[in-house]
């Protein structure tokens, strides 16, 4: 009786995302690095719990420490916060022209580039809804 009393008060459990930037052909580590910097300083904004660079593979002999991907993103948030970043990545993918935004959550992969249609989102609602009941 006890446990039923408190499951309507306990909050939701966290989500976890990976947020991937794809910035063209033509493009440089070194600027993709710099863009993934930036989408991290932004998304810190947030109330996030975490956002961090995902480590990929081994790393190559000799090398100190392991590969980092700075053009993804690990991002762990509570399902109520997931408007906000959503809301955040639209304009932040509007103001970068020419970059991709790809979002990677239960199963679902969603890319944003520039202002989306109607259809997108209506997509994009359609993916919110779900995992903020999840």
């Amino acid at each position: 009786m006890m446990k039923a009393l408190l499951e309507g008060f306990m909050s939701p459990l966290p989500s976890s995302l990976r947020i991937s930037i794809d910035n063209g052909p033509g493009t440089d580590q070194e600027e993709l690095a710099m863009l993934g910097q930036r989408l991290r300083r932004d998304i810190q904004q947030l109330d996030v719990d975490a956002v961090e660079f995902v480590r990929e593979g081994a790393a190559p002999a000799g090398a100190k420490g392991d590969p980092v991907t700075l053009a993804t993103l690990a991002v762990t948030l509570a399902p109520i916060v997931l408007k906000s970043l959503f809301d955040m990545l639209q304009g932040w993918s509007a103001r970068h022209n020419n970059a991709t935004v790809t979002i990677e959550m239960g199963g679902d992969k969603l890319t944003m580039s520039g202002t989306p249609s109607k259809d997108q989102l209506a997509i994009i609602q359609a993916v919110l809804q779900k995992h903020q009941q999840a």
